[in-house]
């Protein structure tokens, strides 16, 4: 424990060590606990509570370049059904830890109920603030993404464990049904790898009846009526989830519309037999810039992957539908021929601000 002069206040110090060896120093918030994590970085200036509730950060430690965050707090949250919240995107935070450059203290907005610190207390997740996230994020632009570690010693990261299977961790364990309040009579299926509430909240804003299910059910296998099939966005390698993969071929065949969503995207391209590969550092962030290749219209969007769709993959009767004018990737699939589709973005974050919904 440390004094410090310009605030009266104690601290203690702790480090965000690399596995190359790197080692930030920087001062404990939160809550203080040691944990292990792939090392990202968000470009995003706002929607920190939405990124730290976002399951896709599932096993990451989180590193927000923005240089002041938590200056509007954090709202009280509110249920709007079952497991479906309205102003967070999934039940609980995922980040494995959170770095930033400076965190508020003294949070000012009219729907504040804690601060960014005091909530990552409550939910058990560690911080350091006081790193150069300047400094940091240039390294992992080139070096690429990389294990690390929050600790209390300066102590080179050995071996951290990857979870063969991230989908597991953060989909839903039973069929959740949601019915809209203005019902349209379409039932939509979706698979949840990891969903975001804000894909469930946009389809019951459309008026469509969802039933949830668990990344292992196969949707032509429910007795209810399937009108269409959206796979959402999720953690980790998409080459790793099979079981989706095999159950989205099985979903083509029988014709049923079919959407997927960021991993939801790229499991579909491994399903008619695209091939995915891991980027450097991802694109992380509410500023990507996106190509429509039939319109040439281009949107601003909301993204969270590591993982990408090779272009020059894509099989005959699918075409690319967006394209990233940042670096060129692959933003979406669409078939020539049936209802199919995909982005690698969300549009449901839709940050121009409504154009991509």
């Amino acid at each position: 424990m440390k004094f410090r002069a310009d605030t009266g206040s104690f601290f203690m110090q702790a480090y965000l060590i690399l596995e190359d060896g790197e080692v930030f120093t920087g001062e404990f918030i939160g809550f203080e606990k040691e944990t292990d994590g792939e090392v990202v970085f968000s470009t995003g200036m706002t929607g920190y509570v939405e990124s730290l509730t976002d399951p896709s950060f599932a096993g990451q430690i989180l590193t927000f370049t923005y240089p002041l965050i938590g200056n509007y707090g954090v709202p009280k949250f509110k249920r709007l059904d079952k497991d479906l919240w309205l102003n967070r995107e999934s039940r609980r935070i995922w980040v494995q830890g959170v770095v930033v450059s400076e965190m508020s203290v003294t949070p000012s907005h009219y729907e504040h109920w804690k601060s960014l610190d005091q909530w990552l207390k409550r939910e058990k997740i560690p911080a350091l603030v006081g790193i150069d996230t300047r400094a940091l994020t240039l390294k992992l632009r080139e070096k690429g993404v990389m294990k690390g570690r929050i600790s209390l010693k300066k102590r080179f990261v050995t071996s951290l464990q990857t979870e063969s299977n991230a989908v597991a961790l953060v989909s839903c364990t039973e069929n959740i049904t949601y019915k809209p309040v203005n019902p349209n009579g379409t039932q939509v299926v979706l698979i949840d790898c990891g969903v975001k509430h804000g894909i469930i909240r946009q389809l019951l804003n459309s008026g469509f009846k969802v039933t949830r299910v668990p990344y292992y059910v196969n949707p032509i296998c429910l007795k209810e009526k399937v009108d269409a099939v959206i796979c959402s966005n999720g953690p980790g390698d998409p080459k790793k989830c099979q079981i989706v993969i095999q159950s989205i071929r099985e979903i083509l065949k029988e014709k049923i519309p079919f959407l997927g969503i960021c991993l939801g995207h790229q499991l579909l391209a491994l399903a008619i037999g695209a091939d995915t590969y891991k980027m450097k550092y991802g694109h992380r962030g509410l500023n990507q810039p996106c190509q429509d290749t039939r319109t040439s219209s281009a949107y601003l969007t909301s993204q969270n992957h590591g993982y990408a769709v090779s272009r020059k993959s894509i099989p005959e009767g699918f075409r690319e539908w967006f394209i990233n004018l940042n670096d060129g990737t692959n933003e979406g699939i669409i078939s020539e021929k049936k209802s199919i589709w995909s982005t690698q973005f969300h549009p449901e974050g839709n940050p121009g601000p409504f154009d991509t919904n």
